[in-house]
């Protein structure tokens, strides 16, 4: 498959890597068909609703972690980012860890956020309780 980085985030589709695409609609099945090994992340009820998985991208460990609907349902939205790269304290959701996030998606893959269509919105998103940022993309 040959990825762009220059492509846009357009009707939900993002091409993380050559092995790996999110898209509104996607079911588990769509995500275990990838090239790419997802562990169980988070179980509700003895149902699997989260899968984590990582990779390489220039000299950043990536996250990705993907959270479905219960019921075998669609993906609900997606946490992606470089780890232990955007990690600090920030006292407002807008701040120089979620500019700094912003920068590098834009820099990466030709993605400017936010962004939001029928399909979902996308963004920089801070944690203070973990004191992580992350990109956040929930689908509708």
């Amino acid at each position: 498959m040959n990825i762009h980085h220059n492509t846009k985030f357009k009707r939900g589709y993002f091409f993380a890597s050559e092995s790996i695409i999110l898209f509104r609609g996607m079911k588990r099945e769509n995500l275990h068909s990838m090239d790419q090994y997802w562990k169980t992340w988070i179980k509700h009820e003895e149902e699997v609703i989260a899968y984590k998985t990582s990779f390489k991208l220039n000299n950043f460990k990536i996250i990705v972690i993907c959270f479905f609907e219960k019921d075998d349902g669609p993906i609900k939205y997606w946490d992606f980012g470089p780890e232990n790269c955007m990690d600090g304290f920030q006292s407002e959701p807008e701040g120089k860890y979620t500019r700094r996030l912003r920068r590098w998606f834009l820099d990466e893959f030709g993605i400017k956020l936010p962004q939001s269509g029928a399909w979902g919105e996308i963004d920089a998103c801070h944690d203070p309780h973990n004191r992580t940022t992350s990109v956040l993309c929930t689908y509708q």
